[in-house]
């Protein structure tokens, strides 16, 4: 129902939009003013009818002259796009974001325009990504980035649209949650079986013989390591020097001293830019499914090793602090998916060097581990 009054000799009239109006709109109710009570009549008269019939489009929501470019009666793709353009480059995982901002651009919502794109589009999207197998993780990314590019055009381009993931996120399965984090260790036998694959006769690859150590050893990423300059690892004797890594910050990565000769070797004769390790990202992942087929561990992945690397440092006792050092994670919360003690590592820490054992008679008998050092790696 419209309400009319008059104020200061003009008539200010206030419309509400009804139940069945189901378009965008920035509130539920809508005001204008006037000279003439008769202008004002005719206006609500005809505001009201196009609100019963849907057809009304709220003119709040038309962008602001020279603020957002007119983005929303533009594809989405073209947000996406202009994203892509000004934004993604700026970001550490740029090429990762580029990726998939392609992929979402070729989506069937990228073609409608912003001012038509509601949550249905983007849960006919998820739907369509679980039904193709993809895991949560995943689908929770593309969502999130849809999201990001949202925020973008409110905050920065002064587009005025609603964000439709923030709607989603308040359904109880409106966004995939992520699934259990990964837990795989080197099991009994692995770390010598990808070792003699390394240096066996069948097949050699020097840079992976140096590159294994220092994966297993320091627990840096993948990513971190190929990009290892020569300079970084003359900063300071056993450590690396990351000047910039992935959280925007300066790290010291403490090196083991097998990890930190086969690094001074690769390094040998190389300028301080010089680039350690030679490989690229595909190369070296590839050649790390022909390392792990030949050591019959096909399921064990190159992250795997970070897992690995910090697990055993828990084992040996290292504090939650030390290890957010060595890892680079900022949060302890992200750190613990890291950290995965087995079963033998659980009831060392837990019973240290003695597990108690109760015998059917209700005495607690102690049966101590064999003291002869662990020659294990």
């Amino acid at each position: 129902m419209a309400s009319i009054t008059k104020r200061a000799g003009k008539w200010t009239v206030t419309a509400r939009l009804p139940d069945t109006f189901k378009g965008p709109c920035k509130s539920r109710s809508i005001s204008n003013t006037f000279k003439s009570k008769r202008d004002a009549q005719v206006w609500i008269d005809a505001t009201e009818s196009a609100m019963r019939l849907g057809t009304w489009k709220d003119p709040r929501l038309d962008p602001k002259p020279g603020t957002s470019k007119g983005y929303l009666d533009r594809p989405f793709k073209d947000a996406l796009d202009d994203y892509r353009e000004k934004i993604t480059p700026e970001k550490k995982g740029a090429d990762q974001e580029v990726a998939m901002l392609n992929m979402l651009a070729r989506q069937t919502f990228a073609s409608k325009t912003i001012r038509e794109l509601t949550v249905e589009d983007f849960t006919d999207f998820r739907d369509a990504r679980v039904e193709e197998g993809r895991a949560n993780s995943t689908i929770r990314n593309n969502l999130n980035t849809v999201s990001a590019v949202y925020v973008w055009l409110i905050h920065e381009r002064s587009v005025q649209t609603l964000n439709p993931i923030d709607s989603l996120r308040k359904r109880k399965r409106g966004i995939p949650q992520p699934g259990a984090g990964r837990e795989r260790r080197l099991r009994a036998g692995e770390e010598d079986r990808l070792w003699a694959a390394l240096t066996g006769a069948t097949w050699q690859n020097k840079q992976w013989q140096a590159l294994f150590p220092v994966l297993l050893d320091t627990g840096m990423r993948v990513g971190e390591a190929r990009k290892i300059l020569a300079g970084w690892l003359r900063q300071e004797h056993g450590f690396i020097v990351i000047p910039d890594s992935k959280n925007n910050s300066r790290r010291y990565v403490a090196l083991s001293d097998r990890a930190y000769e086969c690094l001074l070797q690769q390094a040998e004769g190389e300028p301080d830019d010089g680039r350690v390790f030679r490989f690229d990202k595909s190369s070296c992942e590839h050649e790390w499914q022909k390392i792990r087929d030949l050591a019959g561990c096909p399921d064990l992945r190159i992250h795997d090793l970070r897992h690995e690397a910090l697990s055993r440092m828990a084992a040996n006792g290292a504090d939650l602090k030390t290890l957010m050092r060595q890892s680079g994670h900022k949060t302890v919360a992200v750190l613990m998916r890291y950290l995965n003690p087995t079963k033998e590592e659980q009831r060392a820490r837990l019973f240290g060097g003695a597990s108690s054992v109760m015998s059917t008679s209700g005495q607690i008998h102690h049966a101590h581990r064999d003291s002869r050092p662990d020659n294990t790696a």
